[in-house]
């Protein structure tokens, strides 16, 4: 046996249903739960989160307004697309609320219809993006985890080279200075300069830290050709000395 998917839509209060609405044009498309505001209206629609809810603030305008304002403002119901129904003069006030469509009453069958509609067709679209934007970010996610490990491992491979620079690391990865300057500043808010110097100082810990290299061999391993510029900007990193790691390592 085959069922038809349709979508929940709340109706608080009986206007609708008095105009037929909830028994005949809404009922053959939609799944149709009536209530009304002292019925804890706001209650059933976080329990059924429907996909509409439309609700008559013309009996009760501080009611309705509530209702929509509590909605909107919980994480449960906040997609919930609003229909507020009533006096022409309460429109401003309806929106402000956060309503997604404001019918005035009267209304005929095709208006609520076409609102309605155009609500779905509107969160569809929203879902897709979201859903778009989702994988695009997942994919620059991996070409920029991509892009900073292949650097990562260039500047590795030359770290022993003082003369290996950002010209040459622009060159190798096959991009322009500038660019490669953007890209390490946009994904690790950083100069390129200091990431080099980040991956020195950390190479440097891990060779000291061996316990068999003295510091200006260190400082050489990692492209330093001053020891003693080496110590200082290793304080500068670490707010230690090389000698007071291997003097660390040595008490072990």
């Amino acid at each position: 046996m085959n069922f038809e998917y349709r979508r929940p839509v709340l109706i608080v209060d009986e206007r609708v249903s008095r105009n037929g609405f909830g028994s005949d044009s809404l009922a053959k498309n939609f799944h149709i739960v009536e209530s009304s505001i002292d019925e804890n209206g706001l209650e059933l629609a976080r329990d059924m989160r429907p996909d509409i809810l439309i609700c008559d603030i013309s009996n009760s305008l501080t009611d309705g307004l509530s209702l929509c304002q509590n909605l909107k403002s919980h994480a449960l119901t906040s997609h919930v697309s609003i229909v507020l129904l009533g006096p022409i003069e309460w429109r401003l006030a309806g929106l402000q609320a956060g309503a997604d469509g404001y019918i005035s009453v009267p209304f005929g069958n095709h208006e609520l219809m076409v609102n309605i509609e155009n609500l779905i067709k509107l969160r569809e679209a929203m879902r897709g993006r979201a859903a778009q934007e989702m994988a695009t970010q997942s994919e620059l996610e991996k070409i920029s985890g991509q892009f900073l490990e292949k650097l990562e491992r260039l500047i590795i491979e030359n770290i022993s080279d003082p003369s290996f620079g950002v010209q040459d690391m622009a060159f190798r990865i096959g991009i322009s200075v500038s660019v490669l300057y953007r890209k390490i500043r946009l994904l690790k808010g950083i100069t390129v300069n200091e990431f080099v110097k980040k991956i020195r100082m950390e190479r440097a810990m891990r060779l000291l830290e061996v316990g068999i290299y003295r510091v200006n061999e260190v400082a050489a391993l990692i492209g330093y050709e001053d020891s003693k510029y080496f110590s200082r900007e290793f304080r500068k990193f670490f707010g230690k000395t090389p000698m007071d790691v291997k003097q660390r390592i040595n008490k072990r």
